[in-house]
């Protein structure tokens, strides 16, 4: 599974790549327990059996650990600087919806689990603190 989610804490993911991901993460643990299709067992039961967090769980987690150690990096690193970037807003847009991006990401993330992107510069001083906030949140709300 690890190289299935190389760098995955960077992907902003649709809805779709979330469900070939959930997928694949079924068909494994499918075939870690030795259970086909045809004995009609659900993804729940598996899931119970494995005792293993949904994908996208998973992936949530790796986010927010990643905003941990960028937000605790010093001001003059690139990665940052990317958090505070704004487009100038006299070139125009395309038509259409914007593309999902990292920040839009991240943001819905922490507002699902409760915080809001100032909470989360502060809470992220502590190391061992945030990893903990991270998992209660994540595991909790999902």
């Amino acid at each position: 599974m690890s190289t299935m989610l190389y760098s995955a804490e960077l992907w902003p993911l649709t809805i779709l790549q979330k469900k070939k991901l959930d997928a694949a993460h079924h068909k494994f643990q499918r075939r870690l327990l030795g259970i086909t299709w045809k004995d009609k067992v659900c993804n729940e039961d598996i899931q119970n059996q494995t005792k293993l967090q949904r994908m996208d769980l998973i992936i949530k987690e790796r986010r927010l650990r990643w905003l941990g150690h960028v937000l605790r990096m010093k001001d003059d690193r690139i990665p940052k600087q990317a958090t505070r970037w704004q487009m100038d807003s006299c070139t125009r847009r395309r038509a259409g919806r914007p593309r999902l991006n990292w920040i839009d990401t991240v943001t819905r993330d922490l507002k699902s689990t409760g915080m809001a992107w100032e909470d989360a510069e502060q809470a992220t001083v502590d190391r061992e603190d945030w990893r903990g906030r991270v998992a209660q949140c994540v595991f909790d709300t999902g």
